[in-house]
């Protein structure tokens, strides 16, 4: 059996025009500022346990997310339709989707793409990452080292590199920060650069 978790924007979800588009919107914003800050945010660890949040900072964030996960609903975006394509290959799997995004405009996109997650939480489930990942691979019964995820952003590696195996972590170089970035973090051979490049991490 192989487990395998996703992050969503960027890996399942081709968001990142419609992402700068509704920030520019909602903080006015050029889209250069956009994409520096973009950056900048993805580049360092925002949701472990120890991030300390504190409630009234917490509700912020969830009004934000919840307003962004709305105009990014309405202004639409596809998935990346080649990674699934290639996911539906897989045999004997279990998928689940962890993600800091909103599930207004996450869990439609994924109810009729032809993949089945037996959890899909996002950041209204729990703010830090590492806690989703415990409770996904404790509801499959496996260890956390024993599952595989796959990211585009370095603040993720970061961030789950503190419980997972590094060694199933793998970088997605068609999301946010591309192969260029993500190879200051991993090895050229965890990061996918085509869609069907996920199959050779199963060819071992």
């Amino acid at each position: 059996m192989k487990y395998l978790i996703f992050d969503f924007d960027g890996v399942l979800g081709d968001t990142n025009d419609a992402r700068i588009e509704v920030i520019q919107e909602m903080e006015d914003k050029s889209r250069e500022e956009v994409l520096l800050s973009t950056d900048q945010y993805f580049t360092k660890s925002h949701h472990t346990r120890d991030s300390n949040v504190n409630k009234e900072s917490l509700s912020s964030m969830q009004r934000w997310n919840s307003r962004f996960g709305t105009l990014l609903a309405e202004k639409g975006f596809n998935l990346f339709g080649g990674f699934i394509e290639e996911l539906q290959k897989i045999q004997d799997v279990k998928m689940a989707v962890v993600s800091s995004g909103s599930p207004v405009y996450i869990k439609p996109k994924l109810k009729n793409c032809g993949l089945e997650f037996s959890h899909i939480l996002t950041f209204e489930d729990h703010h830090s990452k590492e806690e989703k990942v415990e409770i996904i691979c404790r509801d499959w019964d496996i260890s956390v080292k024993d599952a595989c995820f796959f990211t585009d952003t370095i603040s993720d590696i970061k961030e789950l590199g503190n419980i997972m195996d590094k060694n199933k972590i793998y970088g997605c170089a068609w999301g946010y920060q591309g192969a260029e970035k993500l190879s200051t973090v991993l090895d050229q051979n965890h990061i996918l650069i085509n869609f069907s490049d996920i199959q050779k991490v199963f060819e071992k």
